[in-house]
């Protein structure tokens, strides 16, 4: 009787971190998604920043203007980690996107060798990845120029 409770239990231990697993899996590929993006656009890899974008997003601009606009933008310092705070479901309504898009917002802290920040950025899934967006000011910004200020 207490092997049989004590196999109850731990099958029970097993599908219930499986489920926890399975959301803590989403958001980590979400957070994991984010860091990628950062650490590319650091080291001045543009172009596939760029090609992590959400769909709808590079409809406002092309790659290679992506690249042009950001190679005027200077980084502050060498990326030295992107450290995950949070990550949690939050509605999103930015241009570009249909309104109140599902959406993982990721909380940040950037240190590099010059300076420490702070910071949060949303990715959508499309299919079986996780895209960035740009925030709203920025899309609205593409829709109207090359490389908005």
């Amino acid at each position: 009787m207490g092997l049989a409770r004590i196999l109850a239990v731990l099958l029970l231990s097993t599908l219930a971190s499986g489920c926890a697993l399975s959301e803590n899996t989403q958001n980590h590929e979400a957070g994991t998604a984010i860091k990628d993006v950062l650490e590319r656009e650091y080291v001045g890899d543009y172009g596939t920043a760029w090609d992590n974008l959400h769909p709808r997003h590079q409809r406002l601009v092309t790659r290679k203007q992506y690249e042009e606009c950001r190679r005027g933008f200077d980084v502050e310092g060498t990326i030295e980690s992107v450290l995950i705070l949070d990550v949690r479901d939050e509605p999103l309504v930015v241009y570009g996107l249909r309104p109140r898009t599902a959406s993982k917002a990721v909380k940040v802290r950037v240190t590099t060798d010059e300076s420490e920040y702070t910071a949060s950025y949303h990715v959508v899934r499309v299919g079986d990845r996780w895209r960035w967006v740009l925030t709203d000011e920025a899309a609205r910004g593409f829709a109207r120029t090359d490389c908005p200020a």
